[in-house]
C-alpha cells in the first residue's frame, strides 16, 4: 500500500552513488591505466633479463665446448707424435711408415671433403644465381609466391655433361623458366595482368598446331615432348 505523506508529484530521490557510471560490460575496451602501464613495462624488462642471462650462459658453454674440442685434438696428436716416435725408437720403421700414411690419408679425406663441400656450395650458389635471373623480369603477385616459383624449378634442375644446369627431361634451363612461367597453372603465382575492358580474349591456339610456340604451351605439354624426344631443335 503506497504511503500517503509521499508525494506523487515530488522528484525522485537524486543518485548519491559516487560513482554513477556503470560498470563496463564484459568484453569492453577501456583505456589502459598508469599501473597497467607499469607492469607491462616490468614484465618486458624482467624478460630481456632473463634473456640476456640466457644468452651469455649459452655463449659460455659455447667457448667451453670449443675449448675442450681444441683441447682434445691436440692430445690426440700429441699421442699419436709419442706412439710414432716409440715405433721409431723401437726400430719399427715399417709400422711407423704405415700409421704417417694413415695419418696422411686422413688429412687428404677431410681436406677433400671440405673441398667437395665448398664446390657444391659454389655450385648451388651458380645454379641459383640463373634462375633468380631468368626470373627477373617476371612480376610474380608477392614474394611468397616468387619463392614458391623459384624452388619448384631449381628442385627439378639437373647438370648436364657440360655442367650446365637443366631440366631433368633434358630442357634447357632458359626454355624451362620461360614454360613454367607462360603455363597458365602457374600463372596464379603472377600478378594480375589489368583487364583491358573488351570482353574479348584472344584465341589460343590448339595443342596440335603444329606452329604453336614452344612457349605458348602448357608446361606438362613440353615436358612430355622433351621425355619423347619431339623437341624442335634450337
Amino acid at each position: 500500500m503506497p504511503d500517503p505523506n509521499l508525494d506523487p508529484n515530488a522528484d525522485p530521490k537524486p543518485n548519491t552513488d559516487p560513482n554513477p557510471d556503470p560498470d563496463p560490460k564484459p568484453g569492453t575496451k577501456t583505456d589502459p591505466s598508469p599501473d597497467d602501464d607499469m607492469i607491462a613495462r616490468l614484465v618486458a624488462e624482467k624478460v630481456a633479463e632473463e634473456l640476456k642471462v640466457v644468452k651469455s650462459k649459452l655463449d659460455s658453454a659455447y667457448q667451453v665446448r670449443d675449448e675442450a674440442l681444441k683441447k682434445a685434438a691436440l692430445l690426440e696428436q700429441a699421442e699419436r707424435e709419442a706412439a710414432l716416435k716409440k715405433l721409431q725408437e723401437e726400430g719399427k720403421h715399417k709400422e711407423a711408415y704405415e700409421m704417417q700414411l694413415l695419418e696422411k690419408d686422413a688429412a687428404y679425406n677431410e681436406l677433400v671433403k671440405k673441398l667437395s663441400e665448398m664446390e657444391k656450395l659454389n655450385v648451388e650458389l651458380t645454379r641459383d644465381s640463373q634462375v633468380r635471373d631468368l626470373l627477373g623480369a617476371t612480376k610474380f603477385r608477392n614474394d611468397k609466391a616468387a619463392n614458391m616459383a623459384f624452388h619448384e624449378i631449381t628442385n627439378q634442375l639437373i647438370r648436364n655433361d657440360k655442367g650446365e644446369w637443366i631440366h631433368r627431361s633434358g630442357i634447357g634451363l632458359n626454355d624451362f623458366v620461360k614454360s613454367y612461367v607462360s603455363d597458365d597453372a602457374n600463372s596464379f603465382l603472377l600478378e594480375a595482368k589489368p583487364s583491358s575492358g573488351g570482353g574479348l580474349e584472344t584465341p589460343r591456339s590448339t595443342s596440335g598446331d603444329s606452329k604453336t610456340s614452344l612457349f605458348g604451351k602448357p608446361l606438362a605439354e613440353v615436358l612430355k615432348l622433351a621425355a619423347e624426344g619431339k623437341l624442335p631443335g634450337r
